[in-house]
């Protein structure tokens, strides 16, 4: 027993990288009516972020490498499609049970300092999953705005924590589907080893709470999860 349990041990991943693929079905945020918007637009967007995690911190933002930028010509000119969301970050201490979230909102960077905040999860017995090399198990939720959520979780990485804002399972989640397709979170790699001084809280945007942030958001954007901006030159 004792053998097992050294074993164990050394597998458990405390620290490291995890690259994340976000992809998003931009038609489920455009109104089937809009077909012009849609006919601009291809589908899917697909980004890369990456989580940095060690002493019980985690650092979640978009990759170096990664631009949220999309062009495409439109006759004599040219289009440029801006998405929101890329440019946020989302900072967790798990000693303190704090966050602090970068939101960029129209291009105007808020601050929304809170306490962790997790969902409840329904943990799913029987079904697993290996992603990235390492075999998840499955929960289920609802987001804060209601949508459902299957998460795959790693036992063998030691952090609540996950991509975007999610966490609060017994292990590093490594894939999310939200609202049925609608954006698909996948771990592509990890690394086991990271440069712990890039963990840090974000500190450049406006000081907001969480629900003053909430506020704002529904006064830019309405229901809608996200903007889609076009400018043509």
């Amino acid at each position: 027993m004792a053998a097992v349990m050294a074993q164990f041990a050394v597998a458990q991943v405390n620290e490291g990288k995890v690259v994340f693929e976000e992809k998003i079905d931009m038609y489920r945020r455009i109104p089937k009516e809009n077909e012009q918007m849609r006919a601009m637009l291809p589908q899917f967007r697909t980004t890369k972020f990456e989580m940095l995690f060690a002493d019980n911190k985690s650092l979640y933002r978009q990759a170096e490498e990664a631009a949220d930028l999309s062009e495409q010509p439109q006759g004599g000119g040219g289009m440029v499609m801006r998405f929101g969301g890329a440019d946020n970050v989302f900072y967790k201490d798990f000693s303190s049970q704090s966050t602090v979230e970068k939101r960029n909102m129209m291009e105007k960077d808020f601050l929304v300092e809170d306490s962790i905040r997790n969902i409840s999860w329904k943990l799913i017995d029987g079904e697993t999953k290996t992603i990235a090399g390492h075999v998840c198990k499955k929960a289920t939720g609802k987001s804060q705005m209601g949508m459902d959520i299957a998460a795959w979780y790693a036992e063998d990485i030691a952090l609540s924590s996950g991509p975007a804002q999610f966490g609060g399972l017994p292990g590093l989640i490594l894939g999310m589907d939200v609202n049925s397709g609608e954006i698909v979170y996948t771990a592509t790699t990890i690394d086991k080893t990271v440069k712990k001084s890039d963990i840090k809280a974000p500190t450049k945007g406006k000081k907001v709470t969480s629900e003053e942030f909430a506020k704002i958001r529904k006064e830019m954007m309405g229901n809608s999860n996200g903007p889609v901006r076009i400018v043509t030159n």
